[in-house]
């Protein structure tokens, strides 16, 4: 048997009325309140309902929807605090959680991660208890405030004004606001890339990936362009299909055959902050379709892409080109016959090379065949995000760890 401690102003009950589960008017309140709504689900037909009422019942089933999950998500954080999860066997609270709510582990590990921030929260408690936000958007704003304390309540009043992927949208924006250092942000978004693949029960092939923003707008540009070309091929022909079955048909063709088109990718960024290195506060650096990017990405990406760029002066846009860094065919063509292999000396790859400017455009670097080099993915990978130097003369460059190195 297990009991709960909670405050008078917590529970709205004296805690000399909380003894155990069985027994406490607190419990005895919530049996009798699901009961009711247990009757009320079982009777309920919403056939005799006119359009006006089905929506204001949606509204309210929401509304009580959020309440519970917010009464459990507290008895969970509780459930962990006690280690009383271990009673049945479980592997950890969230596998608890996972298996008496019939969710995912993943969803409630993320339950209880933002369970454990109100605590620092009160504003945002209080709204998660009236039944104000929705679980989604407790965890949304937990993250983001996580990153900065002073975004709170900008961030609830956009709960309240929005919809999730609105909230979503700012709580990356306050995330990426609160970096101190790009070059780490950068380098952990790549070191987060992960892809997995299984098979589902009915033999169907699936995967998840999840890839820094540079890699995913190229992944993004080319699996686009596939897939609008499939839609209008099939639109030609008379066929009809959800847009998400031309998307899949896509993916194996941009995996398979490789671009349709050049890689399109647009990035948004402002003025001052792309030759200093990392943005401040009110500034913007961003992929289109991707959203808030480290500027030592952005960097990357300029490298050998075809991308537009959207220059802005605060509100206003002041240019909008194609970077002068895009290689020549040409000059391409000498730099790739050049360096064959990879251009750092230990290295024999000759697979997936990439074209880097040695000394960066936004370092007075110019595009032009002494400042070109090849080098394998991995190798510029450590050059852009782990601070790697190249050193060496022209067309006999090397790289070499930093000073103070600090590997992923």
């Amino acid at each position: 048997m297990f009991g709960i401690v909670l405050g008078t102003s917590s529970c709205g009950f004296p805690r000399s009325e909380i003894r155990s589960p069985g027994r406490e008017p607190l419990f005895a309140r919530i049996r009798a309140a699901i009961a009711e709504l247990e009757a009320t689900s079982r009777a309920l037909d919403p056939a005799c309902l006119d359009g006006r009422d089905a929506a204001a019942l949606v509204e309210l089933a929401a509304r009580g929807e959020r309440i519970c999950a917010a009464i459990k998500a507290r008895g969970a954080r509780r459930v962990d605090e006690t280690k009383v999860w271990r009673d049945g066997g479980h592997r950890s609270a969230a596998h608890f959680v996972a298996e008496t709510a019939g969710t995912t582990v993943g969803a409630a590990s993320r339950t209880l991660e933002a369970a454990r921030a109100l605590d620092e929260l009160p504003a945002t408690q209080e709204a998660f208890r009236a039944g104000a936000l929705s679980e989604t958007q407790v965890a949304e704003i937990t993250s983001a405030v996580e990153a900065d304390p002073e975004a709170e309540a900008d961030l609830l009043a956009t709960a309240s004004e929005q919809s999730v992927k609105g909230l979503r949208d700012r709580c990356r924006q306050v995330r990426a606001g609160a970096q101190v250092d790009d070059q780490a942000w950068a380098r952990q978004l790549h070191v987060n890339r992960r892809a997995h693949e299984w098979t589902d029960p009915d033999g169907g092939y699936c995967l998840q990936a999840r890839l820094a923003p540079d890699a995913g707008a190229r992944l993004s540009s080319a699996w686009t362009a596939h897939t609008d070309r499939i839609f209008a091929e099939a639109r030609r022909a008379g066929r009809r299909e959800p847009r998400t079955a031309y998307a899949a048909d896509g993916l194996v063709a941009a995996v398979t055959e490789g671009p349709c088109k050049p890689v399109d990718v647009r990035l948004e960024v402002t003025a001052a902050a792309l030759p200093r290195g990392h943005t401040e506060p009110g500034e913007r650096c961003e992929i289109k379709g991707v959203g808030p990017v480290p500027i030592t990405t952005a960097r990357a990406l300029l490298d050998d892409s075809s991308i537009s760029v959207l220059v802005r002066d605060g509100d206003d846009i002041t240019a909008v080109s194609k970077p002068t860094r895009t290689i020549p065919a040409k000059l391409r063509r000498a730099v790739e016959a050049r360096y064959p292999t990879c251009g750092v000396k230990t290295c024999a790859n000759d697979q997936f090379l990439e074209i880097d400017h040695v000394v960066a455009l936004e370092d007075h670097g110019r595009t032009e065949d002494a400042n070109l080099w090849r080098i394998c993915s991995h190798h510029h990978k450590l050059k852009t995000y782990c601070g790697w130097n190249v050193t060496g003369t022209t067309h006999d460059w090397d790289l070499a760890p930093p000073d103070d190195p600090d590997p992923p």
